[in-house]
């Protein structure tokens, strides 16, 4: 019946995406959020947001499901690992700033089996030097740093609804801000 009442739409209409969306975002505690086809749709939408290119760099952490460097490599750039905290298995912050270039342009931090980033050393960093922050948040649905939930700590966050995460749709998947310019540049 939603197909045929023509209602299924994304980021808009009234429909069953656009409640899921504004659902989602609430629920997270953020202004904005757009569904997507999948987690790695979310992450290379976000980094072609913030002109991610051929010849950039985006930081990232080495321990994570594929789609995280591969959606690098998709928008023809280079993924550079930062090290690997062996007590979180996140992304050690005092490893990012040795491995900004000139042609660095943007963080993914992993949060990763619902473990957090340490985030405030991530974001001051990425502040220092001008980089975008793109929380690959794909399985830490409702993990919390510091009172906030994970996806909404950066510029954008990221999620997956494939079949292996909390809530599946059998794929899918969505990217949040709380700058409503960069959600707009999404859709």
């Amino acid at each position: 019946e939603v197909l045929r009442s023509g209602t299924w739409s994304c980021s808009g209409g009234g429909g069953p995406v656009a409640q899921f969306e504004e659902g989602y975002a609430k629920l997270l505690g953020a202004k904005r959020c757009v569904a997507m086809a999948s987690g790695t749709t979310s992450l290379i939408t976000s980094m072609h947001v913030f002109g991610v290119d051929a010849g950039d760099e985006v930081i990232t952490s080495p321990y994570t499901f594929i789609a995280t460097y591969n959606t690098i490599l998709m928008l023809r750039a280079l993924p550079v690992f930062a090290d690997t905290d062996p007590a979180s298995l996140t992304m050690d912050p005092a490893s990012i700033e040795s491995r900004i270039t000139d042609r660095t342009r943007a963080i993914v931090p992993v949060h990763i089996y619902g473990m957090p980033c340490d985030m405030d050393p991530i974001n001051a960093i990425a502040k220092k030097h001008d980089l975008a922050v793109v929380e690959d948040a794909c399985q830490a649905w409702l993990a919390e740093y510091k009172g906030k939930k994970c996806g909404t700590l950066g510029d954008m966050g990221c999620f997956s609804f494939q079949n292996s995460k909390h809530i599946t749709s059998g794929e899918g998947g969505a990217v949040n801000s709380n700058d409503p310019d960069l959600i707009d540049r999404c859709t």
